[in-house]
This record gives structure tokens, C-alpha cells and sequence, in this order.
């Protein structure tokens, strides 16, 4: 017996992809539902939303220790560590950390325009696939300048930096030690390069 058969009756049937089944909403659908449903720890990439998990102490002291050393050597108001970023009309995501042109373009009622981003972190404990393969296209499709993807654990401790973007990757791809929790960044050294 053929796993997809051809025809049953008179109906065609075929295999059906994921891909097909997949309604892409818009941002503006996905802002509605995660009010009116009260969803939290979700992203939206290309329209499709995916769940980020909780964060744990590994995380929260990578991220406070990289948005401290970054926010001491950029301008005043530049670096934040908690907002939505909007790359597309299907795309909204939450960077761990990011450096903006203009502080003005970082609104009470909007998200951040992705045009006025600079600089994405994201630091990866439980979520790699999701920060190295969906996101990471997204950021490189809305013309992020440069992304670090931080992996703090004991046994990796790497910055993975993106620069450069063409279409849906990056031509510069640069790796770095940098610890566990990232101690051993030396952000000076990164932005000067």
C-alpha cells in the first residue's frame, strides 16, 4: 500500500507540506490575538509565531552583563534592553538586547522600527535553532547592520557575529570566546571593529 496514495475515489489526494498549512498573519493580526488571548513568551517571525521560553538566571545575568557594557560605551539612550522591534509587517521580535541611531524612534505606543536598529543581541540558552535560523533571516532581511548571537553556557561560551547583511544572511560572520554568562566580551573591542 502507498503511504500517499494517488486517488481515493474520485478525489485527488496528495501529500500536504507544513508550509501549506501555515496561515501567516500580520503583525497587526498577531498584536490583536496577543492581547485579546493574553499570550506571553511568543515572537513573530515571517508571520508565523513562535514560542520563546522563560528565562532563567544564565540568560538574565548574560544579558544585564552585555547591555551594561554596551549601554557604557554607546550615546545615551541608545541601548535597550526590553522592546519589541518591527522588521516587516509579518515580523515582530524581542532582541535581548539592541542599539538604536535615535532614541526618539523608540516610541510609548509603537515598536521599534528595524530601520533605526544598529546592533541585535541575542543570547541563546534555550532557543538556538530559533535565534540562528528564522530570526537570524529576518534580521537580515530588514537590513540590521549587525547581530551577536550569544551562547553563555559553560560548555560553549561563544559570540557568533553577524555583520554585513545581503538578502536573507550575512557576508561577515565572525566567532568569538567570550565565556561563560559572557565575562570574557570585551564589547569595547567588538564596537571599535
Amino acid at each position: 500500500m502507498d503511504r500517499f496514495p494517488e486517488h481515493i475515489g474520485s478525489n485527488e489526494v496528495r501529500p500536504v507540506t507544513v508550509v501549506e498549512d501555515i496561515h501567516r498573519m500580520t503583525v497587526d493580526e498577531y498584536v490583536h490575538i496577543v492581547r485579546d488571548l493574553g499570550w506571553e513568551s511568543t515572537e513573530l517571525v515571517e508571520g508565523v509565531v513562535y514560542d520563546v521560553s522563560p528565562s532563567y538566571g544564565l540568560h538574565t545575568r548574560t544579558v544585564m552583563h552585555v547591555f551594561r557594557q554596551i549601554d557604557a560605551l554607546v550615546a545615551r539612550d541608545t541601548a535597550f534592553n526590553v522592546g519589541s522591534v518591527l522588521l516587516s509587517p509579518r515580523t515582530l521580535v524581542d532582541p535581548d538586547v539592541y542599539v538604536v541611531t535615535n532614541a526618539d524612534v523608540v516610541t510609548d505606543l509603537a515598536a521599534t522600527p528595524g530601520s533605526a536598529v544598529i546592533l541585535a543581541v541575542e543570547v541563546s540558552v534555550t532557543t538556538p535553532a530559533h535565534d540562528r535560523g528564522p530570526k537570524l533571516i529576518a534580521y537580515a532581511k530588514a537590513g540590521v547592520p549587525e547581530v551577536w548571537l550569544i551562547d553563555p553556557r559553560p560548555e560553549v561560551g561563544e559570540l557568533v557575529r553577524h555583520r554585513d547583511p545581503d538578502g536573507a544572511s550575512y557576508r561577515t560572520v565572525d566567532r568569538f570566546t567570550v565565556g561563560e554568562n559572557a565575562t570574557d566580551l570585551d564589547v569595547a573591542a567588538m564596537l571599535e571593529h
